[in-house]
């Protein structure tokens, strides 16, 4: 017996009837149909369907195996909705399957990018290919792989202002790339969409992820992205949570950074998603932390955050770069401290204390320091009087 069932917008998992895949279902060649036990297996081979834009993919589940629609968009980080279409074998269990994709905007544009066939693209994903252009041959400037990923994390932030509504469409605009840079308001799903986009354009071996964030408040679904280098080594990248964390009144508004190359330790202190779709996320951080990159030194501190041995430390060194160095803005990071996470303790060690005493410096700071498990990390944004 065959069955189909439709399932609409990802965040939403809507099911009605549907018969639009029927005659695909009907063609497949099911002898050369890929053949999967677990979800693991499954889950990566979808990986790959995807990064290649397959529309319609036919499996055959063995061992009871079953992946229905709302399993599948777990699993399927670039479809926007899929259709599914499946027949019981002889004890009534579903064997056969195919799906069928509609994808983000931002996958189909970094494949045809790759491919050089953009005959695939609507009228307005050209629009936004010709965007994406761009933005990577701006990119392509930079002379290391950590320049580029930061490039196109700042261009996201600088172009996107983060807009959420439950919506009825099936494909809202604010949940994918187009969103993001045509109309520059986008949800985490047009960000991740975005990041996505550019980083395969780059040639970046960049994956999504989704799963639930906590902001300390509530816990929320969420989508961000991974990105792995060369080594075989996976990173959290979350270019929403980075984007416009905190404000400074007239200021303005700065970035964090904490979710830029997040390695575990990082992320499960506010992300979580089901083991069966773990991402392999590298469990320390290292050198390609935005707070731990040698390229902090090699670009004098342009691009990068840095790292001190103890908070006294990173206060002193943000001390110096004030006074010193005339930077206005400084991030940094350091091991947990109970008495440096009180934002107003660090600023009157800076300024009733380190600034004036050690540099004869006197004007005003702006501070946020923010707790990820054994970690500070501080951003500071300093005027002189």
């Amino acid at each position: 017996m065959k069955k189909i069932i439709f399932s609409a917008v990802f965040i939403f998992a809507l099911i009605v009837q549907s018969i639009a895949s029927a005659a695909d279902f009907n063609s497949v060649d099911w002898s050369n149909a890929p053949r999967f036990n677990n979800k693991s297996d499954f889950a990566y081979y979808i990986k790959q369907c995807e990064q290649n834009c397959k529309s319609y993919v036919p499996v055959v589940f063995t061992d009871g195996l079953f992946v229905d629609i709302n399993e599948f968009l777990k699993i399927s980080k670039h479809s926007q909705y899929a259709n599914i279409t499946w027949w019981n074998d002889s004890n009534g269990k579903p064997s056969h399957v195919l799906y069928e994709m509609t994808f983000y905007p931002g996958t189909k544009i970094a494949y045809a990018y790759r491919t050089g066939n953009t005959s695939i693209l609507s009228g307005e994903e050209r629009q936004l290919y010709n965007i994406a252009v761009g933005i990577v041959n701006e990119a392509n400037q930079r002379h290391t792989t950590l320049l580029k990923e930061h490039y196109i994390h700042e261009k996201i932030t600088e172009c996107v202002t983060y807009f959420n509504f439950k919506s009825n469409e099936r494909t809202p605009r604010h949940c994918n790339a187009i969103g993001a840079l045509i109309d520059g308001k986008a949800n985490c799903q047009g960000y991740a969409d975005t990041f996505y986009m550019l980083g395969r354009m780059l040639n970046l071996n960049v994956g999504k992820m989704s799963g639930n964030a906590n902001n300390g408040q509530s816990t929320e679904a969420h989508v961000w992205n991974t990105i792995e280098f060369g080594d075989g080594r996976i990173y959290g990248v979350d270019v929403t949570w980075d984007d416009a964390s905190f404000s400074f009144a007239d200021s303005g508004e700065y970035n964090n950074y904490i979710y830029f190359n997040a390695p575990l330790e990082i992320m499960q202190t506010t992300h979580s998603w089901e083991a069966a779709y773990n991402s392999n996320i590298y469990p320390n951080i290292d050198g390609r932390y935005f707070y731990y990159t040698q390229e902090f030194w090699d670009t004098n501190g342009r691009y990068f955050a840095f790292h001190s041995n103890t908070a006294e430390d990173a206060l002193g060194y943000i001390a110096q770069r004030i006074a010193k160095e005339g930077w206005r803005l400084s991030w940094g990071m350091a091991p947990y401290d109970s008495r440096y996470a009180d934002v107003n303790f660090c600023i009157n060690r800076l300024v009733k204390d380190i600034l004036p005493n050690r540099y004869n410096w006197y004007g005003y700071i702006k501070m946020n320091v923010a707790w990820r498990g054994n970690w500070l990390f501080f951003t500071v944004d300093a005027a002189k009087n």
